[in-house]
């Protein structure tokens, strides 16, 4: 018999939060300043909030008791709407990079031009 480490009802009350808490790091992430030394912390508890979240989908996927596939194409929904959400902050995050190191590269050329002078 396949029995789950905690009970559906708890998982299902543990994945909410989760939930809850993912929307909010993103939210925040969406809204904060690249530079800000925050944003790398948000990151970290992203990815921690994001692995408790595999773990949870998979124990109710796993326990053959729980047959709700409404409940989990919701999730599945709601995973594909924080999977682009994440997308969309990090391909914001990757062209600010670009646009710095392109600054950089800039001045660096400037700084040469103007020492061999």
């Amino acid at each position: 018999m396949n029995t789950p480490l905690i009970p559906v009802i708890e998982v299902i009350e543990q994945l909410a939060a989760v939930d809850s808490a993912m929307t909010e790091l993103l939210d925040n992430l969406e809204k904060i300043q690249f530079e800000d030394d925050e944003s790398d912390t948000l990151v970290l508890k992203l990815q921690d909030v994001i692995s408790a979240r595999q773990i949870l989908i998979g124990q109710l996927v796993t326990d053959s008791q729980f047959e709700d596939r409404i409940y989990l194409q919701q999730q599945a929904d709601k995973t594909t709407e924080f999977e682009h959400r994440a997308k969309k902050v990090l391909a914001d995050r990757e062209a600010l990079l670009r646009g710095m190191r392109k600054g950089k590269r800039q001045t660096n050329l400037y700084k040469t031009i103007d020492s061999n002078r």
